[in-house]
C-alpha cells in the first residue's frame, strides 16, 4: 500500500509540474508580439490588441506615421513583453505600460519623438512628459522640421487655408489668410494639420472657422 501511495503522489506531482510548465509556456506565448499596427498599437499572439497607455503615435497617414510603426517594430515584434496597470479603454482595447527589461517601451517611442503623451493617466506620466520636453528641445521625429511647419508654405496659391488643433482642447480650427493669428499658425503635420483649398473641405474634416477670425 505504501509503494502504491508512494507512485500515486509521484504520478500527482509529475502531473503538476507538466500542467505548471503547460501554462507557463502559454503564459510566454501570450506576452509574444506577433504584428505592430501603428507607432503605439500592436497585437499579441493571443490576439489581444494592445495600445501604449499615454502615448499618441501619428497616423500612419500623417507625417512621421509610418516611421513612429516602424520604431515600435523595431522594438517590440517577436519579443516577449510584460504588461503593467493593465487596463481597457473606451473601446474595449487593451491599455498599459509595456516593458521590455527593466525599460519601458512607452517613455522610449516618447522620447525618441516618434509621439506625444496623451495624457491617460499612468504611474509614470511625469517622466513621459520629461521625454516628450526632451524630444521637443532636441528636435527629435515629429518635432523636427520635418513635421513642424513654423513657416508652411501652402501647396499651391489656391490652397491657403491653415487647419490647426488646438493642443490644450483638441478643438479643430481652420484660419483664413484674413484671420488675425493666421502667419503666426505653427503647423503640426504629425497631427494632421496642413492646408486646405476650401472652407468646405476644411469644415468637411472637422474643423471650423477660429474664433479670432473676422470676416
Amino acid at each position: 500500500m505504501k509503494r502504491i501511495g508512494w507512485y500515486s503522489l509521484l504520478v500527482i506531482l509529475l502531473a503538476s509540474l507538466g500542467l505548471n510548465g503547460y501554462f507557463l509556456n502559454k503564459q510566454r506565448d501570450e506576452s509574444l508580439v506577433v504584428s505592430v499596427h501603428d507607432g503605439d498599437t500592436f497585437t499579441l499572439a493571443n490576439g489581444d490588441r494592445i495600445k501604449l497607455i499615454g502615448v499618441d503615435a501619428p497616423e500612419l497617414d500623417n507625417c512621421m506615421g509610418k516611421e513612429a510603426q516602424e520604431y515600435l517594430r523595431s522594438m517590440v515584434l517577436h519579443k516577449r513583453i510584460f504588461i503593467s496597470e493593465d487596463k481597457c479603454d473606451t473601446y474595449g482595447r487593451r491599455m498599459g505600460l509595456v516593458w521590455l527589461g527593466p525599460g519601458s517601451v512607452n517613455h522610449q517611442v516618447i522620447m525618441n519623438g516618434y509621439a506625444r503623451p496623451d495624457y491617460t493617466p499612468n504611474s509614470i506620466s511625469d517622466s513621459l512628459k520629461s521625454a516628450y520636453a526632451h524630444a521637443k528641445q532636441a528636435e527629435l521625429g515629429i518635432h523636427s522640421p520635418t513635421c513642424k511647419k513654423i513657416s508652411p508654405t501652402p501647396p499651391n496659391k489656391k490652397c491657403v487655408i491653415k487647419g490647426n488643433i488646438d493642443k490644450a482642447t483638441g478643438d479643430h480650427f481652420y484660419h483664413l489668410p484674413t484671420c488675425r493669428h493666421y502667419n503666426q499658425i505653427v503647423l503640426d503635420e504629425d497631427m494632421g494639420e496642413g492646408f486646405f483649398c476650401s472652407e468646405k473641405e476644411a469644415q468637411a474634416e472637422g474643423f471650423r472657422l477660429a474664433p479670432d477670425c473676422l470676416r
